[in-house]
C-alpha cells in the first residue's frame, strides 16, 4: 500500500490555481495542457474552477501561483490579489503584471490564406468581430497574406457576436451578405462557431460549399467542425500547448527566477490547416489536374507517391508536367515536396516526435534528406524551426 506523503511534505508543495472557462475548447483545452505538465511534476497542489465564471464564484484560497484562461476582468482582478504570480493565456494580457502564452493569431490568418490560395482562389472574405482582439489579429494575417499575393478581401459588414448571441436579423444580414459575394469566393471566419455560422447561412441561401463558397475557421473545434455540413476546415491551434507552456513559465517563477521582460510574451505557431470538405475546392479548368492536385495533397508523403499520382489519374507523366506547370507555375514534384515539407512544419511543432520518425511521416528516407529538402525549402534547418517556434521556456 503506498503510503501517504508527510503533513510537511505537503506544506512546502506550491498551491496552483487553474481557472478556466470550462464551456469552451480554448479553456478546457488550455486546463489539459497545463495538468499534463502538473502531473508529470507531480510537485503542485492544484485547485481548479472549470465553469464560466464571475469574482463572486471564486472560492479558491490564496495561491503561489495560477493560470488563467478565459475568465472576465473581475477574476483576473481577484487572483492578481490572490496569487503570488500569476500566467495569463490571452493576447490581451498586461505582462508587466505576469508573463503571457496565447498563439499567434496573425499566424492563424496567414495559414487560412495560404490555404485559400493553393485552392486557386481569387476573391476572398473575412468574418469576424471587430471589438476581440484575437479577431483582429487574424484578419490583419490573413489580409496581408492575401494583399501580398495581389488580390483584396472583403468583410463582412455583419460583426460576429457569438453562437448564442445571434439574432434573427443578424442572420438575415449574413445571408444578404454571402448572397451577394462573387463567386467562387474562399472566406476565413474568426473562429469555429464564426465559420459554423457562415455554412448555416449558406445552407439557408442555398449557396454551394465549398463550390461557391469555401470556408475555413480557427481552432479546430472537431464538435462545432464536424457538426457543420460540409465538415469545416479549420486552423489547428493546439490550446493545449498554450496550457502546458504556462505551466512550464509558472514553475520558473516558483523556482524564484526572474523573467526578462522581453520572455514574458509566448507566442506559439498554430500547428496547421486541418482539411474538412468546407475547402475541398480547386478553381482550376481541368478536372484532372484538380484530381491530381487533390490527391497529392491527400497522399504526397506515401511512398512512392508520384507513381500512384499518375495511377490515380490516369493520365501520361508528360502531360501532367505540362498542365502543372502551365496552370500552378510548379511540378507535379515541387507540388509533393511542398505538401511533404509542410506537413514537417506541422510535426516539428510537437515536441515529442524525433528528426528521424518525422522523416519517415513525410515520406523521406531518413533524417538527412529531411533536413537538405527542409533547409532548401524554407532557408533554415528543422531544428532551428524547431527552436525558433516551440519556445524554450
Amino acid at each position: 500500500m503506498r503510503q501517504r506523503e508527510p503533513l510537511t511534505a505537503l506544506a512546502k508543495r506550491p498551491i496552483v490555481s487553474i481557472i478556466v472557462d470550462g464551456t469552451t475548447t480554448y479553456g478546457r483545452n488550455v486546463f489539459r495542457g497545463a495538468m499534463r505538465y502538473a502531473n508529470a511534476q507531480r510537485r503542485w497542489v492544484i485547485q481548479s474552477e472549470l465553469r464560466r465564471l464571475s469574482a463572486g464564484d471564486i472560492s479558491l484560497a490564496r495561491c503561489d501561483g495560477a493560470i488563467i484562461a478565459g475568465a472576465p476582468d473581475d477574476v483576473l482582478s481577484l487572483m492578481k490579489r490572490r496569487a503570488t504570480h500569476f500566467i495569463h493565456c490571452s493576447a490581451t494580457a498586461d505582462i508587466r503584471r505576469g508573463p503571457m502564452v496565447c498563439v499567434d493569431d496573425a499566424e492563424a490568418g496567414r495559414l487560412a490564406a495560404e490555404h485559400l490560395l493553393d485552392c486557386r482562389l481569387e476573391r476572398f472574405g473575412f468574418f469576424g468581430d471587430r471589438q476581440w482582439i484575437a479577431s483582429v489579429n487574424r484578419a490583419a494575417g490573413f489580409l496581408s497574406a492575401i494583399e501580398a499575393r495581389g488580390f483584396s478581401c472583403q468583410i463582412c459588414p455583419v460583426q460576429w457576436q457569438g453562437l448564442h448571441s445571434e439574432t434573427a436579423e443578424s442572420k438575415r444580414q449574413l445571408v444578404k451578405w454571402l448572397k451577394s459575394l462573387p463567386k467562387p469566393i474562399g472566406v476565413f471566419a474568426a473562429d469555429d462557431s464564426a465559420a459554423n455560422s457562415l455554412a448555416a447561412a449558406c445552407l439557408k441561401a442555398d449557396i454551394g460549399v465549398p463550390d461557391e463558397v469555401a470556408i475555413i475557421g480557427v481552432n479546430n473545434d472537431d464538435l462545432l467542425c464536424d457538426s457543420a455540413w460540409p465538415p469545416l476546415s479549420s486552423v489547428d491551434a493546439d490550446f493545449s500547448r498554450v496550457g502546458y507552456t504556462a505551466a512550464v513559465l509558472l514553475e520558473r517563477l516558483l523556482a524564484g527566477e526572474k523573467i526578462p521582460m522581453e520572455e514574458r510574451t509566448v507566442r506559439l505557431q498554430p500547428l496547421g490547416v486541418v482539411r474538412r470538405l468546407s475547402t475541398d475546392v480547386l478553381a482550376v479548368d481541368d478536372p484532372q489536374l484538380a484530381t491530381a492536385v487533390r490527391y497529392i495533397r491527400e497522399h504526397a508523403c506515401d511512398p512512392d507517391a508520384m507513381r500512384q499520382v499518375l495511377r490515380h489519374t490516369a493520365v501520361g507523366r508528360r502531360w501532367l508536367e505540362r498542365q502543372f506547370v502551365r496552370k500552378l507555375n510548379r511540378t507535379p514534384h515541387d507540388e509533393i515536396l511542398r505538401v511533404r515539407m509542410e506537413t514537417a512544419k506541422r510535426l516539428l511543432l510537437q515536441p515529442g516526435l524525433q528528426i528521424d520518425d518525422i522523416a519517415v511521416r513525410c515520406g523521406l528516407s531518413s533524417a538527412q534528406s529531411l533536413c537538405r529538402a527542409f533547409a532548401h525549402s524554407f532557408d533554415i534547418t528543422p531544428a532551428a524551426f524547431r527552436r525558433r517556434s516551440v519556445p524554450s521556456v
